[in-house]
């Protein structure tokens, strides 16, 4: 038996990338962080979009307490736990307005902020989630991260610094992995404006060559000739297709 001709072998890899750029139902985000919240997995690249989902925060019950204080521990770690479930990994300022806003309160004084982070860590101890710098997240939110559209938030929350690392790595992953080769600065500015951030600005282009890097070390895109390439591990699934999560 020969061996295929190069070209027929590409033809049949670019099949496999399409395939899974064009996933079924039951291998979208939220179907992978399923799985691997049973059995772990390091990175799952996910190609479905969806809006960003903000908490309802009437659901956090917080309300009806004089001060922010008198909210009963049990009440605000559910709150925590709700929060980080609906919009992890997230960030520390947005998870702080939800509480503030669900207990009727309109800014975070000292008291409040103290308290805040005395719960988000002692929860993040006793591995109720994980602690990531100022992100909050179940550890496979981390590992499957969701592309999320980000333009209908207002505009305290809709801020660079308030996406996770791994969601970053993921849509310059998507963009370059869709365009098939591009140089580094579009690769930013595309995966910048699919989240519905509008510009690479100097900042932006700073914030995001951490997440870029780590694509390179992981082998989710390669750097040949002055260009971003996907790499192998882009489109790596953590068990074969035909036992794909449900």
């Amino acid at each position: 038996m020969t061996d295929p001709a190069p070209d027929a072998l590409d033809a049949l890899v670019g099949v496999h990338q399409y395939l899974i750029r064009h996933p079924d139902p039951d291998e979208t985000c939220a179907a992978w962080r399923r799985f691997c919240r049973e059995h772990g997995c390091e990175w799952v690249t996910t190609w479905d979009t969806h809006a960003y989902h903000e908490t309802d925060e009437q659901s956090l019950a917080l309300d009806g307490h004089p001060r922010f204080d008198d909210i009963p521990q049990e009440d605000l770690d559910a709150a925590i736990l709700r929060i980080v479930d609906t919009e992890g990994p997230v960030h520390l300022v947005p998870l702080t307005r939800r509480l503030l806003q669900a207990a009727g309160f309109a800014r975070a004084g000292s008291r409040i902020q103290a308290r805040i982070h005395q719960r988000r860590a002692t929860l993040g101890a006793a591995g109720r989630f994980r602690l990531q710098g100022e992100f909050t997240g179940r550890p496979e939110q981390f590992a499957v991260p969701c592309l999320r559209d980000w333009s209908a938030l207002p505009d305290p929350l809709r801020q660079l610094d308030h996406v996770p690392d791994c969601e970053l790595m993921l849509s310059l992953v998507r963009t370059v992995a869709e365009a098939g080769r591009l140089d580094a600065d579009t690769a930013m500015n595309d995966a910048l404006h699919r989240m519905g951030f509008i510009r690479l600005t100097e900042n932006a282009r700073e914030r995001l060559q951490a997440p870029l890097t780590r694509t390179l070390e992981l082998g989710l895109l390669r750097e040949r000739a002055g260009h971003l390439e996907p790499g192998v591990a882009a489109f790596r699934r953590p068990r074969p297709a035909d036992t794909a999560p449900s």
